[in-house]
């Protein structure tokens, strides 16, 4: 049975998720740089985890094994969030949320490419569902059916793709005996360290064409969240597993349509279309015993 406190954690989860689209548009519409967004909210969270680590007894440094783990996770977590807030300025964010939702269906078809996971009836159809929704929502956009091709809207669909490869290697690669809130303080530096270079050499805050302090503040509403969020993700996994876990996305994917389309509108019947599809693909690969996965 799910508890209460499963059931805020699991709500906080699917909420920070579906809110991110938003907040990346804001930024995007500020001109605020992508190497300030990464730099800040990586290193912000991480120091909020390792003093949260710090008091609870938990070694959030980990060895050279969990940094080194940490560092590849940084990487490949910092390809796709980079290019998701680039896309952010030029696709719109309910657009952009429905192609990161179908993350989950893009893992389960590069698992089982490459023998991770078995096939299944139900995923498959999800994948072909999935599919469905995917070109209803191209299709169907402003100037698509006149021949105008809207190519950052075709490019952001390397975002699930991306994220593909980070959750592989954090699947296959993760340290043994590693504490989960440890990976993530782990994680979190080493986005922010990996971006500075990037930030001193392409956007330095002493430059006179940078914003003024007030403009960050949403910076550290996201520090907040996203701390929240990496809490609920590793208690939820430690404690309710994964299958359990990963259906916050069924919150997250409403969500982040409902928030979108409140503070930049951009609503038509085809964008519903899509999402309807997109969530019965979803269903069907995050319930059922296919859901579960065959191998570690």
């Amino acid at each position: 049975m799910t508890s209460p406190r499963h059931l805020a954690l699991f709500l906080s989860l699917g909420l920070f998720w579906g809110v991110s689209p938003t907040l990346y548009r804001h930024w995007g519409m500020l001109g605020m740089p992508v190497s300030h967004v990464i730099f800040l909210t990586g290193t912000g969270v991480g120091v909020i985890l390792a003093a949260i680590c710090h008091m609870r007894g938990i070694d959030w440094w980990g060895g050279s094994r969990l940094q080194l783990f940490g560092l590849g996770c940084a990487v490949l977590m910092n390809v796709p969030f980079g290019l998701g807030l680039v896309f952010a300025r030029h696709v719109p964010p309910t657009e952009l949320a429905l192609i990161i939702s179908t993350a989950p269906i893009v893992n389960y078809l590069v698992a089982l490419a490459t023998g991770r996971e078995n096939a299944a009836a139900r995923r498959l159809l999800a994948i072909l569902l999935g599919f469905v929704s995917t070109a209803i929502l191209v299709v169907t956009r402003e100037g698509m059916l006149s021949g105008k091709v809207s190519w950052w809207l075709i490019a952001a669909f390397s975002l699930p793709l991306l994220y593909s490869a980070y959750n592989w290697f954090a699947a296959i690669w993760w340290p043994p005996r590693a504490h989960a809130m440890a990976a993530g303080v782990a994680e979190s530096i080493w986005s922010g360290l990996v971006a500075l270079p990037f930030l001193l050499l392409l956007a330095p805050p002493w430059s006179a064409d940078q914003l003024g302090p007030a403009a960050y503040w949403t910076i550290l509403l996201a520090c907040a969240m996203w701390t929240v969020e990496r809490i609920a993700f590793f208690t939820l996994i430690q404690e309710k597993g994964a299958v359990f876990t990963v259906q916050a996305v069924y919150l997250s994917t409403p969500a982040a349509v409902v928030i979108a389309l409140s503070f930049y509108g951009g609503a038509d019947v085809w964008l519903f279309v899509s999402l309807a599809v997109l969530m019965g693909a979803l269903y069907l690969n995050n319930t059922g015993s296919a859901a579960k996965p065959t191998s570690a």
